[in-house]
């Protein structure tokens, strides 16, 4: 339904593209990495209906809170829930990395109305390396790519991109940049 790895996508096209430029490859993060938002709503969503279970056992009495309270208290998590939920889901979908035949453009959403758009041409690039950590990286296949182009330019670093080494591996493929490591053929 939403991709985090999608080679060659249909319908696809971004502010500033060039008509004959083609999207090859875009990359969100991982949905693995959504986990921890999720399970805050989760849990925030869950509290009210195990508040009055739980505070009699504290020792708290409900009943001596009044009800507006009460109500209120539930408006503002379900507030908080619906908050979470938006901001995290669009956090997720509109950071995007897209990897063109021309070069890499890294959109990153940070708030509402605040969007940092890093662009390396692919002549520019010297070298790209791909990092898979931990046991749920190692397990879900996902890493950083960091890419250093010559000059001035921005260096670019992919969060949590899915299939690391497959994507560094292309961009070096499309930058023609010589492999440093020559034993990798194709992708996971």
């Amino acid at each position: 339904m939403f991709p985090a790895f999608v080679e060659n996508p249909e319908n696809c096209n971004f502010e500033g593209q060039d008509p004959n430029e083609k999207i090859i490859l875009l990359l969100r993060a991982h949905p693995i990495t959504n986990i921890p938002w999720i399970v805050t709503s989760i849990i925030l969503f869950i509290l009210p209906f195990l508040t009055p279970r739980i505070m009699p056992l504290l020792g708290f009495n409900l009943s001596l809170i009044p009800q507006t309270f009460l109500l209120i208290f539930l408006i503002i998590d379900y507030l908080l829930v619906l908050i979470i939920v938006y901001e995290g889901f669009l956090y997720w979908y509109f950071n995007v990395i897209l990897i063109t035949n021309e070069k890499i453009v890294d959109i990153n959403f940070q708030y509402l109305l605040y969007k940092a758009i890093d662009l390396a041409p692919l002549d520019r690039i010297e070298e790209a390396d791909s990092v898979t950590a931990g046991i749920i990286g190692t397990i879900f296949n996902f890493g950083r790519v960091s890419i250093q182009t010559a000059g001035a330019q921005v260096a670019i670093t992919m969060k949590d991109v899915p299939r690391p080494s497959k994507v560094a591996d292309l961009i070096l493929d499309l930058a023609k940049v010589p492999h440093q490591h020559q034993d990798f053929k194709g992708g996971v």
